[in-house]
């Protein structure tokens, strides 16, 4: 049947043309102005066009070309550089005093700060500076999110290296000086959030209870899977997790929020599907904060969220419009996400493969349909893989292309180690939870032995794939 030109959209619909359209400008600004010459001309055009062509422009193009204009827009205007941003001061030896203002990020040999509210010495007088500035500092001592610090180096511009795109990377922070082994003097603190200051300490506070119960290397994996903290991984544990394609499971994304919906729906089986909708819910704003609350986290949170509301009330297609809005808010405040965020790329996929995904798997035939009838019921342990599948089958272009290199060992090995992730989650958070607990301590022990066991089979696997990729 033809498509009436005229018929003129729903205003929800224009809406979700024109949100699709700018998240395409953001991945198309270096022909932002071959795109507004291509709008310019299309209004001109329409315009003066006959009356009843006009209906065209609300049928979708003229609206998903300005929405491409203004993500490219959006773009262009945050690379402007404002004439009191510290980023013009690269190159140069200065004294900043500024706020840590994120989580600390502590790493094996050395520690990351990221400190804005900045004004920069001229003289003994402290002139306010905007931007942001990445501290590359030594190990020791460590200092605190919300400690006003005063610092010595110089600031320069990142660099790129071993064909990695650090500036891009940084950029997505908002990030774009940087200073190297910098002096750091402790000036004063409470410069940060009340809450997040008491939450980083609550995160502190469980990952040192990880290290008394686990020995190392996994108590460093069992934090990456819980709190996607990689400060204990060792290095050569990093590589294997590299060469097999597998470092997505250490970094907070919308797959781990995925993983918290899947344990969830497995651990209260028993009650009605919308009931398991509301605790995973509560489950994943809980995991938002315990992980810190940061951005990348938030953003995956919603994520979540978006796709089991879209369970709870079966409407698919009202969820999409939920998730290109959720994208499109958060792309309008950051407009880096979209482009470089690996981690919004794999929420936004690993959503839509919830919603979309998980029916025709449920319904497929074939051999596939065949295999899927034979996985128990029981235990939600077929819908659990079903949720799995769903959330990879979108996601594991980004986490071949983000993580390891495509070849045959990435799919094969994220089929072997993933089932084991979320069992070794379960057993690792009850294994803290009931450490805490009077007279729950043997309980603990039960649950530490158990994820010491997977984790022992998930080390077996990595270790194996990643000599396998080697010879090959």
């Amino acid at each position: 049947m033809d498509y009436d030109l005229s018929r003129d959209l729903a205003l929800h619909e224009k809406f979700t043309i024109l949100m699709v359209g700018f998240l395409i400008g953001l991945f198309v600004q270096d022909v932002g102005l071959v795109v507004m010459g291509v709008v310019v001309v299309v209004v001109g055009a329409c315009w003066f066009l006959k009356k009843k062509w006009r209906g065209a422009i609300s049928n979708g193009w003229m609206i998903a070309l300005v929405g491409v204009l203004l993500g490219c827009l959006r773009l262009f205007v945050s690379d402007i550089v404002l004439e009191d941003d510290v980023r013009l001061l690269a190159g140069q030896e200065a004294v900043v005093r500024g706020c840590i203002s994120e989580e600390v990020d502590v790493r094996e040999a050395k520690v990351k700060y990221t400190v804005t509210q900045l004004c920069v010495f001229e003289g003994d007088v402290c002139v306010d500076r905007g931007g942001r500035i990445l501290l590359d500092a030594n190990r020791y001592p460590v200092f605190k999110y919300g400690d006003v610090v005063e610092v010595h180096g110089e600031l320069v511009v990142p660099e790129n290296f071993e064909g990695f795109d650090y500036q891009r990377y940084l950029a997505r922070y908002r990030v774009y000086s940087i200073m190297s082994k910098p002096r750091i003097e402790k000036v004063g603190e409470g410069c940060g959030g009340k809450f997040f200051e008491k939450i980083f300490k609550f995160k502190g506070v469980l990952e040192g209870r990880l290290v008394e119960i686990f020995p190392e290397p996994s108590a460093s994996l069992m934090a990456g899977l819980l709190f996607g903290s990689r400060k204990g991984i060792p290095q050569e544990l990093m590589e294997d997790f590299n060469e097999t394609g597998l470092t997505h499971i250490v970094a907070i994304s919308g797959y781990n929020i995925t993983l918290v919906i899947v344990v969830v729906f497995g651990l209260f089986g028993f009650l009605s599907r919308k009931v398991r909708v509301v605790a995973a819910v509560i489950f994943v704003a809980v995991f938002v904060i315990l992980v810190g609350a940061s951005s990348a986290v938030v953003r995956a949170g919603i994520m979540g969220v978006i796709a089991l509301f879209a369970m709870y009330f079966g409407r698919r297609g009202e969820v999409f419009i939920s998730i290109v809005f959720a994208a499109f808010v958060m792309n309008l405040v950051n407009p880096r996400i979209a482009v470089v965020d690996v981690g919004f790329q794999l929420s936004f996929l690993a959503t839509l493969g919830l919603v979309y995904v998980s029916p025709l798997l449920e319904s497929a035939g074939g051999v596939f349909g065949k295999f899927i009838k034979k996985v128990p019921v029981a235990f939600l342990i077929r819908e659990n893989l079903l949720m799995t599948l769903s959330a990879q089958a979108f996601a594991l272009p980004v986490i071949l292309k983000s993580f390891g290199r495509i070849s045959l060992i990435c799919p094969i090995a994220n089929i072997f180690v993933l089932p084991f992730v979320p069992f070794a989650m379960i057993c690792g958070f009850f294994a803290v939870v009931l450490s805490f607990v009077p007279g729950g301590v043997w309980l603990s022990e039960i649950f530490a032995f158990a994820g010491y066991v997977i984790l022992d089979l998930v080390f077996f696997f990595i270790g194996f794939f990643a000599d396998l990729s080697r010879m090959l």
